[in-house]
């Protein structure tokens, strides 16, 4: 039951995203545009930092039926409001006519069998087996897209190229965020452990409205490539100096990648395929939010050390920063 509960969530928050990335990118004026993506990732993570406050203290107090009732009553809430507010608002003109159920059950099975595998239960080689097996299952969902005259997700998007570097930027950008929350909160037991969560999220809202005042001054590529080396330095510093500093220097250089590549994925595509990137660009922060979450998880049971996480996956997001320089010319095309 939970699982399955967790599944219509997940679909509900998929739709709630990509909606949104489709008002934000069919804004006429690049001003209108860079503010929503700016509002977008501040509202975003305030919401993911007050998570884990809220549950700890209902969690502390026993009332674990809150954990569903307010919830439900929040969405019911913005419900309405959606419904009073957004009646004139339309998401691009998509023209997809059927639900490929097929490539749908392949995705769900693939991603569900890979990121199963990072977990960190059960024998190493039982995991490794899943991890390949969801590596195939995906090759051949990609194969099914690439012959397809209306994919559910267009992989021809992905190509390193105007669209593929900023969705990668997203994915890393994504998975810092969830990775670094996660080994903030590794070895919390109680709830003033766990701030440093939500004041992750805070300095990742910071982020995001630092991109609205910065992105008029320095090209794409320079931004995604300061913000997520930031993110690499505030792993370093997380490892071997402080929570605190280390969650400034990762918060902002997430709220700044992350708005950038949501505004460079989403402003490089005419409007009628805004939907369609919009899909790709939810894509992208999904991936990245299960990858820190199980690839975090992996390495930390592995090693047994925050220290050594960090490191890793400060090594990691520096790697992609050293492609992004290298390719930096189909930012230009």
């Amino acid at each position: 039951m939970w699982t399955g509960s967790r599944f219509i969530q997940g679909f509900g928050y998929a739709l709630i995203v990509s909606s949104v990335a489709s008002v934000i990118g069919g804004l006429p004026e690049t001003s209108e545009r860079t503010l929503g993506y700016s509002l977008w990732i501040t509202t975003y993570a305030i919401g993911a930092g007050a998570g884990p406050l809220i549950g700890r203290a209902f969690v502390g107090m026993d009332a674990y039926t809150m954990l569903f009732w307010l919830p439900a009553a929040v969405a019911l809430a913005c419900g309405v409001l959606a419904t009073a507010l957004l009646r004139g608002i339309t998401l691009g003109q998509a023209s997809s006519t059927k639900v490929d159920v097929a490539s749908s059950a392949l995705a769900f099975v693939g991603f569900g069998l890979f990121v199963a595998g990072l977990q960190s239960h059960g024998a190493a080689f039982g995991r490794l087996l899943t991890t390949v097996a969801g590596c195939l299952v995906l090759a051949v969902f990609c194969t099914r897209q690439l012959r397809s005259r209306d994919p559910l997700i267009d992989v021809r998007m992905l190509s390193f190229s105007r669209l593929g570097a900023p969705s990668l930027a997203l994915v890393v950008s994504s998975a810092s965020y969830t990775g670094s929350a996660f080994l903030f909160s590794a070895e919390a037991d109680s709830l003033l452990s766990i701030v440093p969560v939500s004041v992750l999220a805070l300095w990742v809202s910071l982020g995001g409205f630092a991109f609205h005042k910065l992105q008029a001054r320095f090209t794409a590529v320079h931004m995604l490539q300061v913000s997520l080396a930031t993110c690499a330095v505030g792993l370093i510093v997380a490892a071997f100096v402080g929570l605190w500093p280390a969650s400034f220097l990762i918060g902002l250089g997430v709220g700044v990648s992350m708005a950038s590549g949501d505004a460079y994925l989403l402003g490089s595509v005419p409007p009628k395929d805004v939907a369609r990137a919009a899909a790709l660009q939810e894509t992208a922060l999904a991936v990245g939010a299960a990858l820190g979450v199980a690839g975090f998880g992996g390495i930390f049971a592995a090693t047994g050390s925050v220290v050594r996480t960090a490191v890793i996956t400060a090594v990691i997001i520096a790697v992609l920063v050293a492609a992004l320089r290298c390719n930096r010319g189909v930012f230009k095309a």
